[in-house]
């Protein structure tokens, strides 16, 4: 009895320790992005173990580079979480596990682009990212990380409109001009 109510104790004390780290790391008001080394990564067994709880998959797409030209891969991914677009966009932001890495697949998505949040709009949806994601890299990097995001939102939404918002702004061109089609997803 008295190892099972110490055991108690100390999960407890851990969780309320985690939960004070986590308020003092991320302040009350301010949004921080986070540097690729700082995202939180899980492991591809941690993935699958928290997949089965939901039973869902979706298409991720990730670039290949080629010897003059990207191909776009597709990668099937069990998703986790009550929001099938939330769960599919947060797998596309973590980009390709390391066993995917070393196949030869990248992002062309911004380490530290954060999802800020996923809104319904009556049959339409609403993607919010942080100002990573539009930071420049140039014109045909810009399409590519579109062309990802697209497909990957096309997987899970089928003909529901997607539209693409950066801190809480319509994202209508890149600060390299390129103009962004509203929705992103026709």
């Amino acid at each position: 009895m008295a190892i099972r109510t110490c055991t108690t104790r100390l999960v407890q004390i851990a969780v309320c320790s985690f939960a004070c780290s986590a308020i003092l790391l991320t302040g009350c008001a301010e949004r921080k992005i986070l540097t690729g080394s700082a995202v939180p990564q899980q492991n591809q067994a941690e993935r699958a173990v928290q997949a089965e709880l939901v039973g869902n998959t979706a298409e991720v797409w990730f670039v290949k580079p080629g010897s003059e030209n990207l191909e776009l891969v597709k990668v099937t991914r069990k998703l986790s979480g009550k929001d099938k677009l939330e769960a599919a966009l947060t797998e596309l932001l973590h980009g390709p596990t390391g066993e995917e890495e070393t196949q030869g697949l990248a992002t062309e998505i911004p380490k530290g682009t954060i999802l800020l949040g996923v809104r319904a709009l009556d049959d339409d949806y609403e993607i919010d990212l942080s100002r990573r994601f539009a930071a420049s890299g140039g014109g045909a990097s810009m399409e590519t990380r579109m062309e990802q995001l697209k497909r990957t939102v096309a997987s899970v939404v089928g003909e529901h409109k997607v539209y693409l918002n950066v801190e809480g702004k319509r994202l209508v061109a890149s600060s390299d001009g390129l103009e962004i089609q509203q929705p992103i997803n026709f």
